[in-house]
Order: C-alpha cells, then sequence, then structure tokens
C-alpha cells in the first residue's frame, strides 16, 4: 500500500511540474465575431449587425438579427413579387427566411460574398421598445449561380422590438419597389432561392 501511495505521488508531482500549471499563458486574439457583431442594445447596431452578416456570411448573426418567436416574424414582398409569387410568400415564417439566408450564402465561394448596402436610413420612434427603420437598399450578387446574379434594389422598412432579453430584433420586414427603379427587389431573390 505504501508503494503504491508513493508511485501516486510521484505521478502527481511530475504530472504537476510539467504542466506549468501556475504560469500565465499568451493571450489569445480577442474573437473576430464576437467583436465585430456586438449586441444588439441599440437599433443602429442591430442594423449596422444585419447588414454584416448578410456582407460577410454569417448565418448565426443573421438569424440572431430576427425575433426568435416564429408567430412574430412576418416578411411582406414587394408588390410585384408578391403577385407572381403569392404561394411562396403566403406561408412565409421564420424559417422560411432562415432557409433563404443559408441558401443564398451557400451560393457564394469562400472568397465571394453579397454586397449590402444601405442608403438615406432614417429611424422613427413609435414608442421605447420598438421602432421603424427605413432606407433604401442595393444587394449585389455575383456568385458561382448565374441564375441569381444581379443588382437587387428597393426600399426596405423594418419594425425592430426589444425582445425579453433587452435587445433589438427584427420582427418585420416590410419590401418596396422603387417606382424609378426598373430593378427587381429582394423578395424575388428570396423567391427563387426558396422556391
Amino acid at each position: 500500500m505504501k508503494r503504491i501511495l508513493i508511485y501516486f505521488l510521484i505521478v502527481l508531482l511530475t504530472s504537476l511540474c510539467s504542466c506549468n500549471l501556475f504560469q500565465t499563458r499568451t493571450p489569445e486574439e480577442p474573437n473576430e465575431n464576437s467583436s465585430n457583431f456586438p449586441p444588439a442594445t441599440t437599433p443602429q447596431t442591430l442594423v449596422d449587425n444585419f447588414t454584416k452578416s448578410i456582407n460577410q456570411k454569417n448565418i448565426a448573426i443573421y438569424q440572431n438579427c430576427l425575433i426568435q418567436n416564429i408567430s412574430l416574424f412576418k416578411f411582406y414582398p414587394s408588390a410585384d413579387a408578391f403577385s407572381i409569387y403569392s404561394n411562396i410568400f403566403q406561408n412565409w415564417n421564420l424559417n422560411s427566411e432562415i432557409t433563404f439566408a443559408r441558401n443564398l450564402f451557400s451560393k457564394f465561394s469562400n472568397q465571394e460574398s453579397p454586397e449590402f448596402i444601405v442608403n438615406n436610413p432614417s429611424f422613427s420612434s413609435y414608442s421605447t421598445d420598438s421602432t421603424v427603420f427605413v432606407a433604401d437598399y442595393e444587394l449585389v450578387i455575383n456568385s458561382k449561380d448565374n441564375s441569381i446574379n444581379n443588382s437587387y434594389q428597393g426600399t426596405v422598412q423594418l419594425v425592430l422590438v426589444l425582445d425579453n432579453s433587452g435587445l433589438w430584433k427584427i420582427a418585420k420586414w416590410f419590401d418596396f419597389r422603387k417606382q424609378t427603379d426598373s430593378f427587381q427587389t429582394i423578395s424575388f431573390l428570396k423567391a427563387k432561392l426558396n422556391s
């Protein structure tokens, strides 16, 4: 019994000494994803995170920008897209939205990305726990799938709400065609990638 105890102590001391248990390690670089996507404690942070999630093909952040209640999230397509793809958009929900983003991001190689640009952004407040974001947008697609390559343009209106954790989320997304444009809206792309 005494031999086993001595053997155990030798093994324990050897492993403790070889592990450098009390030596500090070199600090790791900050996680790029968390620093690029801070918690959406303001509506502007949410919009920034949403835009970057598309431009960086980050499905986790894209999904995190959306309200996680399947009955609360709504997407309202542009009227011209709805007239063609009403069967797709009648049942559009949170799962459809996430499927769209996954399908979109999968169309790009590691070196390629979509380019989502917002212009003329504005917020209008309704209450302390909701606001509306409106902007003109352009989504440029140059992917390995030529059938979706295009420039999609329109006006986006997002209804942003505070969730139970105090973070801003997208609850409703309205897509409008600009009357002066001949470009298709993002609604057409959503229909193509979910059909």
